[in-house]
């Protein structure tokens, strides 16, 4: 296993994840995700080539089975809210046929690590109610509940 920086070269493997997550996501909350799309190529490219954003890549025999990406904001202009910077994990996934063996957490590692050479005070990351696999992954891991999202349909 490989943990490395992903790069413009990774894109195919990138897209075939980001499609993995996308259906899965769409699939049980179409009202929220949109199918995936051709618009992530350019989505994906840029984000790599972000110097503010983390994105990594984990391998096997030199091939990208996971990936994740994160970045650190600091809140500027609510009062009560803390002005201490934050890493945000907005993707992790790993690819269907290499789930439990170890990928998502060693890429999760490399993000805590990252986060702390950042300054972060925290880590934090959005789950949806659906997703329990990744609930569990994340508790284990530590993390607990600190919010939660809640939203209503308007119907037209």
């Amino acid at each position: 296993m490989e943990i490395r920086k992903a790069s413009q070269n990774d894109i195919d493997s990138l897209l075939n994840l980001n499609c993995q997550i996308g259906e899965f996501h769409y699939q049980n909350a179409p009202t929220v995700f949109a199918k995936p799309s051709s618009e992530e190529r350019e989505f994906l490219l840029k984000a790599i080539s972000d110097p503010d954003r983390l994105f990594l890549v984990a391998t096997l025999q030199n091939k990208v089975c996971g990936f994740i990406t994160a970045t650190i904001t600091k809140n500027e202009a609510v009062p009560f809210l803390r002005k201490e910077p934050i890493c945000r994990i907005g993707t992790i996934v790993i690819d269907e046929q290499h789930r439990s063996t170890g990928l998502g957490k060693a890429l999760m590692n490399k993000c805590y690590d990252w986060a702390v050479s950042s300054g972060a005070s925290q880590i934090r990351l959005e789950v949806m109610e659906f997703n329990s696999n990744a609930q569990d992954f994340y508790a284990g891991l530590g993390f607990k509940t600190q919010s939660r999202i809640m939203c209503q349909a308007i119907s037209s």
